[in-house]
């Protein structure tokens, strides 16, 4: 997310004086924090361009191996099986929004996901009839885009409700 930040021409005046050839102001800003952290410049470029690795970790939880989205949508499903009688808002309170740390939250109201995203393919949710999770006050789908930077705090939350998680 960028955000925008309102620099006084005497201050952005100092900022172009520090550029090297083409640079943008961000890239300046980059190498003062660096210099000012003790950061080496060369390697922070190398590693911020360096292509990620993508993490292919398998969660054990109730006898299965599962990949991290299909890890948050067992637990959801249990934790439902566990609390026979749960309604959406007390859903929301256990899983809060911001565990998944983006905008589509652990899950959704299931209508609200078929509107939002009608006529697209992907729906960023478990839509598969046996994905869907029925609650008494309505059906809800699971978010399916969990990275390991947001899986994190989902499965410190399981955790805490009891649930054996482990990586594999």
């Amino acid at each position: 997310m960028s955000h925008v930040i309102r620099v006084p021409s005497t201050v952005y005046s100092r900022l172009e004086n520090l550029a090297q050839g083409f640079d943008t102001p961000v890239n300046v800003i980059e190498r003062l924090l660096n210099h000012y952290e003790g950061v080496d410049h060369e390697t922070y470029v190398k590693e911020k361009s360096a292509p990620k690795s993508r993490d292919n970790t398998k969660y054990l939880f109730n006898g299965k191996k599962l990949a991290k989205n299909r890890l948050v949508l067992a637990v959801v499903k249990q934790y439902v099986a566990d609390n026979p009688g749960i309604g959406f808002n007390k859903l929301s309170l256990t899983f809060p929004k911001k565990l998944e740390g983006g905008s589509h939250g652990v899950f959704n109201k299931l209508d609200y996901v078929s509107n939002k995203y009608e006529g697209k393919k992907d729906k960023r949710h478990f839509m598969k009839e046996d994905e869907v999770i029925n609650l008494i006050d309505g059906s809800i789908v699971v978010c399916d885009q969990w990275t390991l930077d947001n899986l994190t705090n989902f499965i410190e939350k399981a955790r805490k409700l009891g649930y054996v998680i482990e990586a594999s």
